[in-house]
């Protein structure tokens, strides 16, 4: 497998496509992430037990990519992992909850699983628990616990919180947005020191 910094460099890079099929570390081949061969070695890793393969396995069976797509073997994987504390498996979870895939739908069993990823700071289940206490899907419908889920994923740079905050910011009639992100340190300043308007 491609070392995770070097698939993220090679993706982003202005390298020829050739260059980009080797990893530009190891000289390792770029594997196809929908080869015979990508997922063998996955599997590999899923019988070691290691929670990311076993995430990153359900996900190819969640969205048919180099398997036959089935929402159980997704669901099992995913499972497997969640055991594990694997924060993006428990937010996957909470999505076939809630969209009623693979599993009897539930908002009440998505709702668990979205608390325990965004227990583990993980944005987009704490957003997904600002939906479900905005809109009252397996919980009170609470405003407040909305409020502070969202803010905990704005602080992430979430935008979907920041949007959420903003419509209850409306709705409460506030002149003051009740998040504002955080300027950007590290910006080089304007040498000329002048003030433009």
């Amino acid at each position: 497998m491609v070392h995770k910094w070097c698939d993220e460099g090679i993706d982003a890079s202005s390298l020829s496509l050739e260059q980009k099929r080797s990893c530009p570390l190891c000289r390792a081949k770029h594997p196809d992430n929908r080869s015979k061969e990508m997922i063998k070695q996955i599997r590999l890793w899923v019988e070691k037990g290691k929670a990311w393969a076993q995430k990153m396995l359900g996900d190819r069976y969640d969205e048919g990519i180099g398997v036959e797509q089935s929402y159980q073997q997704a669901r099992e994987l995913y499972e497997l992992a969640a055991s594990q504390r694997n924060a993006s498996a428990q937010y996957n979870l909470g999505d076939m909850y809630r969209e009623g895939q693979g599993v009897d739908q539930s908002y009440e069993r998505a709702k668990e699983y979205y608390e325990a990823a965004a227990r583990q700071e993980f944005a987009s289940a704490q957003n997904s628990l600002g939906i479900f206490y905005a809109n009252g899907r397996g919980v009170e419908r609470s405003y407040e616990t909305a409020r502070e889920w969202w803010m905990k994923a704005a602080e992430q740079g979430h935008e979907g919180a920041v949007k959420g905050l903003q419509i209850l910011d409306k709705q409460e009639g506030r002149t003051t947005p009740s998040f504002i992100p955080k300027p950007i340190l590290n910006v080089p300043l304007a040498t000329d020191h002048t003030i433009h308007y």
